[in-house]
């Protein structure tokens, strides 16, 4: 949807979340020049800067002004791709840290959907392009062709955490059904690093 081109820059928010960790390494692989990624405590920074094929840069948006960084990283010039997340806490100084002809995926609203005081000049100014989606409204056969196209491109390149290729999966804990509350407790701890699997059986 973003249309990365290698040699792009990226920034990808949540970036310890599983889908910010898959964005991470695939956004290597493609050949970015610099992936950027925000997380909110100095220990998932430094877990994502050691992370094989992951981020080159990593900022913490609690503590630090995410897109000052950005410009620094790309010599004023910002990045190409943004991956959100967050949504309102972060549309502001989204659009602050794209380039010129920036290209913004929302794939959620985790902090709320509505944006008060906003110029909308540097939309117009940059020539940028916001979009937004949600596997949920996709149709079925839209869904079968995106993991289609994503295994025959990549699938072969993905492996467990101890892995040797350019994507791994990292898991943060397994979780029997009898403890799914203490899966929501961690989730809502913000302290957990890739996906929580929750077994039915």
């Amino acid at each position: 949807m973003a249309e990365f081109k290698p040699g792009d820059g990226v920034l990808i928010h949540t970036g310890a979340s599983g889908v910010g960790l898959a964005a991470n390494q695939l956004a290597r692989t493609w050949q970015a020049t610099n992936v950027v990624t925000t997380a909110s405590t100095s220990d998932k920074l430094d877990w994502l800067l050691k992370m094989p094929n992951g981020p080159t840069h990593a900022v913490n948006y609690k503590t630090q002004d995410f897109a000052a960084e950005v410009k620094k990283i790309t010599n004023g010039k910002g990045v190409d791709v943004i991956v959100d997340f967050p949504g309102q806490s972060h549309f502001v100084k989204n659009i602050d840290a794209l380039a010129v002809d920036g290209r913004m995926t929302m794939l959620a609203l985790l902090s709320g959907a509505e944006v008060s005081s906003f110029s909308l000049l540097p939309i117009l100014y940059k020539r940028l392009r916001i979009q937004g989606s949600t596997l949920r409204s996709r149709s079925e056969e839209y869904q079968a062709d995106l993991i289609k196209r994503f295994t025959l491109t990549v699938g072969d390149s993905i492996t467990g955490e101890s892995g040797v290729g350019p994507l791994r999966t990292f898991i943060h804990k397994v979780y029997s059904m009898s403890n799914i509350q203490d899966a929501h407790r961690d989730m809502e701890s913000n302290t957990t690093v890739g996906k929580l699997i929750v077994t039915l059986t």
